[in-house]
């Protein structure tokens, strides 16, 4: 089953930042707001400039008045005055126009205006509305408290009223402007405010679903938005916890996994490895996937749900398999068993089996065949007697080697721990090297650094060397050489080695030598039962040391002893 990714939920199409469409609802909203105080302020303003445009003409004419009574240009004054819909001419104390032209049209259609002039020349003041639209006054100029003249001023309502509407409507439109630029300002300021604590706590969100929960969030504020970030941050501690307590449990189970010798690996339906222990390392090839042996059973096992082997080989090891469908994490649970040292055991327990029967039989054979011999009457015959009795002799020792040779296994397979003494490795070497002579036709040769003192037992350390050497002497052809040494090997290790120039062992069969019951091909032939080199190591590790082999085939071996490094005292123990 292929496994396929997602977007997280996200709609499809071009993001928009929320920064953006705040900022774009606070510019509708301010545009709105200003059009509709534009569109109210507009008609206010021409309801209110059309009830009292009587007034204003009157307080017009009444200002520009006052300042005629202190001006020493009138003419220029009346001429600043003069404005689209209002008019105005100044008449001296006599009646007489002194501005504008008398000419002026204007002047002429303006009904009562002699009336008009005549009332503000004696001190009173004249309205007077014509047609609704047009509206005539006249008030007094007064210099030093005394009338100096009048104005007599014609003002236009709709002209007027246009002009101030235009006026209006340019400020408003100017406001409007203002006003929008304002509200868009503002709603981006303030989008951007909220846009970046909310964005701020997505960046939280975001490490958080990626694993990282140890950052804490800023839940300060004291809006819907600070209630979020207090609500992230204490289901951040709440996870932060739970992946704790999660964290320590796969950590252990993971340490159990790693733990057990068993491989064990979770395979999903691509052939991809999900998981796998330590002891399934050596099973994976280097692009982490195991073997085509193995995934034709994990195959077989997702299709029936379950399938086996007892000894599936893979390289040149063997393997107990065992694999399980797990349905609901569509792949497949697989457990093996390294196998290949108890199967070599079991052969070469049966092969010990065979020998040692073999081994059993001939002497049986011999004695029985001897004590037949010597009832049949050459027990009389003093030269006959005495040849039996030595087969019987050379019997009997045969079947005591076999049996102290399993008794000794036994023996040494029981033994825990030795506690260490200081073994002075030249005094024995020596004592070695006096107890197994070497035969004709071998020269030996000791190299022992002076001084030399490892941890150790010095019993077990004499056997394993006589074990050793007595190898040695038997898979070295005449004329050969054999070399004991010791020396330091590092600054922790004692290094002990025998080195023979024998026919060497093969490559494949080095790292078996020191398997119990196991006999090399060639020396089968020869009298042991394979179990002196399985007794050497387990000596050595006893001693709490390492025990190897390296060897050429047709040049020789090198079996090696390595012991923890001491230092000898003034009554050394040897």
């Amino acid at each position: 089953m292929a496994w396929s990714g997602g977007n997280g939920g996200r709609p499809e199409g071009p993001r928009v930042g929320m920064r953006l469409w705040l900022g774009v609802a606070f510019a509708t909203v301010g545009v709105i707001t200003a059009a509709s105080v534009y569109l109210m302020v507009r008609d206010s303003s021409e309801r209110v400039l059309s009830e009292r445009s009587t007034e204003l003409a009157l307080g017009r004419t009444v200002a520009l008045a006052d300042r005629l009574g202190g001006s020493e240009n009138p003419e220029e004054l009346i001429r600043g005055s003069k404005s689209p819909g209002f008019h105005a001419w100044y008449f001296d104390v006599r009646g007489v126009l002194v501005a504008p032209d008398p000419a002026g049209p204007l002047l002429r259609r303006i009904a009562n205006r002699d009336v008009a002039v005549d009332t503000a020349r004696a001190g009173g003041r004249f309205e007077e509305n014509i047609g609704g639209e047009l509206t005539v006054v006249a008030a007094p100029v007064f210099t030093d408290s005394k009338i100096a003249g009048a104005v007599l001023a014609r003002y236009s309502r709709e002209e007027v009223l246009q002009d101030a509407i235009d006026q209006l409507g340019d400020d408003s439109l100017r406001a409007l402007a203002i006003a929008v630029f304002v509200g868009v300002l503002a709603g981006f300021v303030v989008a951007s405010a909220i846009a970046v604590r909310v964005k701020r706590l997505a960046a939280s969100a975001e490490r958080m679903a990626s694993g990282s929960l140890d950052p804490p969030l800023d839940g300060s504020g004291r809006d819907e938005i600070g209630d979020l970030a207090r609500a992230l941050e204490s289901m951040r501690a709440s996870l932060k916890e739970s992946f704790g307590v999660l964290t320590a449990d796969r950590d252990k189970l993971a340490a159990i996994f790693d733990g057990l010798t068993d491989a064990v690996m979770v395979v999903d339906r691509e052939g991809r490895v999900r998981f796998s222990n330590q002891a399934a390392k050596d099973l994976l090839d280097e692009d982490g996937q195991p073997p085509e042996v193995i995934q034709s059973h994990l195959r077989r096992a997702a299709e029936a749900g379950f399938a086996a082997h007892p000894a599936l080989r893979v390289g040149d090891r063997a393997y107990a398999l065992q694999v399980r469908d797990l349905p609901a994490e569509s792949a497949v649970l697989a457990i093996s068993r390294d196998r290949t040292d108890e199967m070599r055991r079991e052969w070469a327990e049966r092969d010990f089996v065979s020998n040692a029967a073999h081994e059993l039989r001939n002497p049986l054979a011999g004695i029985s065949g001897a004590i037949e011999v010597l009832q049949g009457g050459a027990k009389d015959d003093p030269e006959a007697r005495d040849h039996f009795i030595s087969r019987l002799e050379q019997d009997a020792e045969r079947m005591s080697r076999l049996t102290q040779s399993l008794l000794t296994l036994a023996r040494v397979e029981s033994l825990g721990a030795s506690e260490a003494e200081i073994v002075d490795v030249d005094s024995a070497v020596s004592d070695v090297v006096k107890a197994v002579k070497a035969p004709e036709g071998i020269e030996l040769t000791v190299e022992v650094e002076p001084g030399l003192a490892a941890k150790g037992d010095p019993t077990l350390l004499r056997q394993v060397l006589i074990g050793l050497l007595t190898n040695a002497y038997k898979n070295t052809p005449e004329p050969g050489a054999v070399t004991v040494r010791g020396r330091r090997d590092g600054t922790d290790g004692v290094m002990l080695e025998v080195t023979d120039t024998g026919s060497g062992i093969p490559t494949d069969e080095v790292e078996r030598v020191f398997e119990r019951f196991y006999r090399r091909s060639e020396s089968r032939t020869q009298e042991g039962f394979g179990l002196g080199l399985a007794i050497a190591r387990r000596m050595v590790s006893v001693m709490g040391g390492e025990i190897g082999a390296s060897s050429v085939e047709g040049e020789g071996s090198t079996f090696w002893v390595r012991l923890p490094v001491t230092q000898i005292q003034a009554t050394s123990v040897a």
